[in-house]
């Protein structure tokens, strides 16, 4: 239903955004289906077709207010007009969708739409389970986005084991939803600190799993403690290599420290995991330094 992002010369990578999934309806709020979102968004980061592009960056323009961020989160919201969402984000694909719990099993609906194409949407139900790392449900995720024109390149560099427990999809979910909330809030006082009793949990319940590692690290590098959000992220990259989020999030905290040589290793790095021009990720890098006081 898409047209085939290998197979169109002389355009720019795509952009792809992920939005968080929405309890079905029956289906109590709890975090997973921003946990599920932070999963899937993480896989398209190393997505080399299309371009980085991640929910969070544009969380507060999607969603102006706290409001209408948790309703959409919460209460069933019905999703914006993806057409105009697309055109004003300048954002082609969007992958939005609502989970349920089976017993052991998530069971996903995703609806994928094209906004450039302005076809019908591209549907897939999903079964997930926990106890394979992940990687059944990856699998066949990235068997569909083929059949949508969208096959990944670098495969391999999406294939970490993510060990992680219902309990810690759950915690992780809602240490992301106060994550963005503090970016919709915007910065400018102690009290936009973010509460790390979610991060914290995560942690407890799922110590190896990447992608509640360098969450942490984030909302650690939110609170400006860069020690501990190096950490953090040097946890999740232990656990994934190839982890596009700790990669970046290595970069800020040596730009932070002013350490051009190690920022300038995890920009090198983070432009080889996504196939990217090396040279811009040493001018990035120049760029940064040359704004700090």
């Amino acid at each position: 239903m898409t047209t085939d992002i290998k197979n169109t010369p002389g355009i720019g990578r795509p952009k792809m955004i992920v939005m968080p999934f929405q309890p079905a309806v029956g289906q109590l709020f709890d975090g997973t289906g921003l946990g599920i979102h932070f999963f899937l968004g993480n896989l398209m980061g190393v997505h080399g077709g299309l371009a980085e592009c991640w929910f969070g960056w544009r969380v507060k323009k999607i969603f102006p207010d706290t409001g209408l961020f948790k309703d959409y989160c919460r209460n069933h919201k019905q999703f914006p007009d993806i057409q105009e969402l697309g055109e004003q984000q300048k954002v082609r694909y969007w992958l939005e969708g609502s989970y349920r719990q089976a017993g052991e099993k998530l069971l996903l609906a995703l609806v994928l739409h094209d906004t450039q194409e302005g076809r019908g949407a591209s549907e897939m139900d999903l079964q997930v389970t926990l106890n394979d790392g992940l990687l059944g449900a990856r699998t066949a995720f990235f068997q569909w986005l083929e059949t949508c024109g969208l096959a990944f390149i670098n495969i391999e560099k999406a294939m970490w084991p993510e060990r992680i427990s219902c309990q810690g999809l759950d915690c992780l979910g809602r240490g992301l939803e106060a994550l963005y909330l503090t970016y919709i809030q915007g910065e400018g006082s102690d009290a936009n600190l973010i509460d790390l009793t979610w991060f914290d949990k995560a942690v407890d319940v799922s110590k190896a799993s990447y992608l509640v590692q360098d969450l942490k690290g984030w909302a650690l590098y939110k609170n400006g403690e860069y020690s501990l959000a190096k950490k953090a992220f040097a946890s999740a990259l232990d656990l994934n290599p190839d982890g596009l989020g700790a990669l970046s999030g290595m970069m800020f905290c040596a730009l932070c420290a002013k350490d051009r040589e190690r920022a300038l290793h995890y920009s090198l790095a983070k432009a080889a995991c996504r196939g990217e021009d090396l040279e811009k990720a040493r001018a990035f890098v120049n760029q940064k330094l040359g704004e700090l006081p």
